[in-house]
């Protein structure tokens, strides 16, 4: 379980952890790998640190990033890295 506390701590463009529903996941490596990375001025960074999860379900329709965050945790999604549970 990973506290709110310390994803706030990871919060930076080279040190970069958000929540998504409820689970941690480190994106540090994932800016260029992001198709939407810098459209309408939004940034992967400008997050860093926080729960994005209701910006996150705004902008993917599909299931494909859903599913790319799924295959993080076991480890077979390039530029994404599964931390843990949230601990609320």
């Amino acid at each position: 379980m990973v506290s709110k506390e310390e994803v706030a701590k990871h919060c930076t463009r080279g040190d970069c952890w958000v929540i998504i529903n409820g689970k941690v996941y480190d994106v540090s490596h994932f800016h260029s790998l992001h198709p939407g990375e810098g459209i309408n001025g939004q940034y992967i960074a400008d997050h860093a640190g926080k729960d994005c999860s209701d910006l996150f379900e705004k902008f993917h329709q599909s299931d494909d990033p859903f599913e790319m965050l799924e295959k993080s945790e076991d480890g077979k999604e390039p530029g994404i890295v599964y931390i843990g549970e949230l601990d609320e």
